[in-house]
């Protein structure tokens, strides 16, 4: 049960359900409840941008399998440079800008952050550089990792069902409801690859070998989604599934698990703002990759499919290297500890 230290800390929100307070729920009742409502709730959020890609199908020009020009599709996609206009800036369309907007926001949020900090410890308060936190151990490279992860990514997640309503499958050309049905499979192999990395990491108790070992393996499955996944309905499900199991991983588990990890570095352990820092870096550059990604697919795929799939191959090789030395590291720590050898004589 909640210790009286303990309820008193409780979400405001529980005021409304009074059955939820202590001692009715144990703390096993809230954990659970909270890892349930925040699944539920970012499993919303992705779903939420899943229309976007699928709109893509639509406002561009078709081709049926043949070749030949099925729809024409929607000014001003429609044209020979319509995938360039589709990942489109405010100002594109003629609406203004929401800078100003987005400047009262950050300086109101800045005063809220003020007030809720105040009333913790002088030591809690103590924010590190943003250069001395890049030159922490592990963040450069789990940073810019999550960059090249991030940009492939969100290209599957907004071009995929584009991709698979251009290119067809088994000679059939599919209808965007189908596309866009179809290339659910591939965010399902991502949640089963977040779940696995995981385990895998926590097993090994490493985070960048797991994270090299996710991302070379994702290499030769993008090759063969591209070289076979249009044989066959039956291939092409499995590859989707297993590119993205493979894919997402790395992206999943660098989010979640490796900011955490890095959170606990002596130099920053208990400080919440340098915690809040080292994890923006890693999220903020992430972010810048996976808004890169789908913009350059746009002007690539202009060039033809086996370009974006060359992108992303270079992507994940990148993201892989910069990892490399870490993943040395983590190897040299486990053999040092006497991890990972099998000893005859247990």
């Amino acid at each position: 049960m909640l210790q009286p230290q303990e309820a008193q800390i409780l979400a405001p929100g529980l005021n409304f359900f009074p059955t939820l307070k202590p001692p009715n729920k144990t703390l096993s009742f809230h954990r659970i409840s909270a890892l349930v409502i925040t699944f539920f709730a970012y499993a919303s959020f992705h779903a939420s941008r899943k229309p976007s890609s699928i709109v893509k199908s639509v406002l561009g020009p078709s081709k049926s399998a043949q070749g030949s020009l099925e729809e024409t599709g929607w000014v001003p996609f429609n044209g020979p440079d319509g995938t360039h206009r589709l990942v489109v800036r405010p100002e594109d369309l003629g609406f203004e800008a929401p800078a100003k907007e987005v400047e009262m926001h950050v300086e109101k949020a800045e005063n809220e952050d003020v007030g809720l900090l105040g009333v913790e410890s002088s030591d809690s308060l103590k924010a590190i550089g943003f250069l001395q936190a890049w030159r922490l151990p592990g963040v450069a490279p789990f940073s810019f990792c999550l960059f090249f992860s991030k940009l492939v990514a969100y290209t599957f997640l907004y071009w995929l069902p584009f991709y698979l309503r251009h290119t067809g499958v088994a000679g059939k050309q599919l209808t965007h409801k189908t596309a866009g049905i179809l290339s659910i499979i591939f965010d399902f192999g991502g949640v089963l690859g977040g779940i696995l990395a995981g385990l895998i990491s926590d097993l090994i108790e490493a985070r960048a070998v797991t994270s090299v070992a996710f991302l070379l393996l994702s290499i030769p499955s993008l090759i063969l989604y591209r070289a076979y996944g249009s044989l066959s309905m039956v291939s092409n499900i499995a590859l989707m599934f297993l590119s993205g199991l493979l894919v997402n991983a790395p992206y999943s588990l660098i989010t979640t698990a490796v900011a955490a990890d890095l959170g606990t570095q002596d130099s920053i352990k208990g400080n919440s703002r340098a915690l809040a820092t080292v994890t923006a870096i890693i999220d903020g550059t992430g972010s810048v990759g996976a808004a890169l990604g789908p913009l350059l697919a746009g002007y690539i795929s202009t060039r033809g499919w086996n370009s974006v799939f060359l992108m992303l191959i270079v992507s994940i090789l990148l993201a892989a290297l910069l990892l490399i030395c870490v993943a040395k590291t983590e190897i040299r720590q486990k053999l040092n500890k006497g991890k990972w050898v099998w000893n005859s004589s247990q």
